[in-house]
């Protein structure tokens, strides 16, 4: 395996701790890029890609663990690695329910961290394309052929590029084909979601701020704008900007500067702006929500991604690629979708777009016992956990066969019965299982068995107060 091109990055606060694993990376030949702190750490991996990131547990303004949160919830899988002390042992392990790939014990000697690189890179050497890449761009439809074609066009000019389209249909995907295929695919891709974002924190976040701007700010951070600078920024759900900051999105469009909070002077930057949104920015214009001289200055092209109901020949096509995908991520034997599902894919209409399919198919896969998924693992048109696999009147048949000799009285009672208890063990078993395919993590579990977290949490406690083990969990 050629090491050489690889790239790790290491995060600590302790100098010596950092410097010393640093310098036992570079000596195999890796590439490597360090960070002082949880913060520093997620802003560099959102600017760059890493093939694995190793952490110290306790650092001070952000921690390992709310790093890990941070990266999850931008979407980025880049195997993570703890070092940690034996008094954090049980962080570390949570660590791992909730994705973390391996932890490490202080002290610990080089070969440790070599033996740790050289597994983790095997490893994702030998993963299939569908986990190495993940926005690949998966079509069949001849219309999506010609807007790939389109944005290959665009990406070779400098232009401002609105997309718009449902939630779901892949507009960072295909914002970032457009990164990748431009002149700037060797600088950073950050990607901002601007409804994600606080009032009260968007600004600083876009533009960053100096030393003492306010309480709290006790070094200078650089805003997203200037981590984008030589590459691109997307600007996600654009729509969601509140007016009194578009001024100053406008000024970094027309002026290629900004501005730090609290700073004296603007900082020039180099940069290539895109922005997706689900809403009608015309309409928001008219309504006096949004500035329409940014408006127009943002469509200099604009790109509208069709919905997954409108491009039914995708559908199996992205079907099949998730289906091995989440095969592979959850170490199961390659599973397939059998006709009845796939006849119930191509028919569902898709509200919440492709990624309603990613999430049907990574629930199917994960709850299906075969190695063939049928219709009734997708759990389509709302039926939930609670709407069982079973049906009612099957259950009901067989449980009349084996009563004949009883009272009609008597038959229904225990008809009644025999339906509820069927019900309530499926229900256990489908949680259990569902919780031991995501390691304990509950707020998974919950999500692909179409439930709150409370509502899992409360069948757990009832199953204990039954006596039930559910050590499994």
């Amino acid at each position: 395996m050629d090491l050489t091109s690889k790239k790790i990055l290491i995060v600590d606060d302790d100098d010596n701790m950092r410097e010393a694993m640093v310098e036992t990376v570079r000596r195999m030949g890796v590439s490597v890029d360090y960070a002082v702190d949880g913060q520093d750490g997620f802003e560099k991996a959102s600017t760059r890609p890493y093939d694995l990131i190793i952490s110290d547990m306790r650092m001070p303004v952000v921690d390992g663990m709310s790093m890990m949160g941070l990266l999850t919830n931008s979407g980025i899988k880049t195997p993570l690695c703890f070092v940690t002390a034996f008094g954090t042992v049980n962080n570390a392990v949570e660590a791992l329910k909730l994705g973390a790939y391996d932890y490490i014990l202080k002290p610990f000697a080089p070969e440790v961290i070599e033996e740790l690189v050289r597994r983790v890179l095997e490893l994702e050497d030998t993963a299939p394309a569908s986990r190495r890449k993940k926005n690949t761009a998966i079509f069949r439809s001849a219309f999506m052929a010609q807007l790939f074609s389109l944005a290959r066009d665009v990406a070779a000019s400098e232009a401002t590029v609105l997309i718009t389209g449902e939630s779901g249909t892949g507009k960072e995907v295909f914002a970032r084909y457009i990164h990748e295929n431009s002149n700037r695919k060797s600088g950073p891709f950050v990607a901002v979601n601007c409804a994600a974002l606080p009032d009260n924190l968007i600004e600083s976040e876009l533009f960053g701020y100096e030393k003492g701007a306010f309480t709290g700010a006790v070094n200078r951070k650089p805003g997203k704008f200037e981590l984008a600078d030589g590459g691109t920024i997307l600007l996600d759900e654009l729509g969601e900007i509140p007016l009194h900051l578009q001024a100053k999105l406008l000024r970094v469009l027309q002026e290629k500067e900004i501005e730090r909070l609290g700073g004296t002077k603007p900082v020039r930057i180099n940069v290539r702006i895109l922005a997706t949104t689900n809403r009608d920015l015309k309409k928001e214009v008219d309504a006096g929500n949004f500035r329409e001289d940014l408006f127009y200055r943002l469509n200099v092209i604009s790109i509208e991604l069709p919905p997954l109901r409108e491009r039914k020949d995708d559908i199996m096509e992205l079907a099949s690629f998730f289906t091995e995908k989440y095969c592979q991520i959850n170490g199961k034997n390659l599973c397939r979708l059998g006709q009845d599902a796939e006849n119930a894919l191509l028919k569902y209409d898709w509200p919440g777009n492709v990624r309603e399919l990613e999430h049907t198919i990574e629930r199917a896969v994960v709850l299906c016992r075969d190695d063939v998924i049928n219709e009734k693992n997708l759990f389509l048109h709302g039926i939930t956990i609670n709407q069982f696999l079973l049906d009612k009147d099957e259950i009901q048949a067989a449980s009349s066969d084996d009563d004949s000799g009883q009272t009609e009285a008597e038959e229904q009672k225990h008809s009644s019965q025999s339906l509820s208890g069927t019900i309530a063990d499926m229900e256990r078993e489908l949680i259990l299982s569902t919780l031991k395919q995501t390691d304990g993590n509950r707020t998974r579990a919950a999500e692909l068995l179409g439930i709150t977290v409370r509502t899992l949490r409360n069948k757990l406690n009832e199953y204990r107060e039954q006596g039930i083990d559910i050590t499994g969990d």
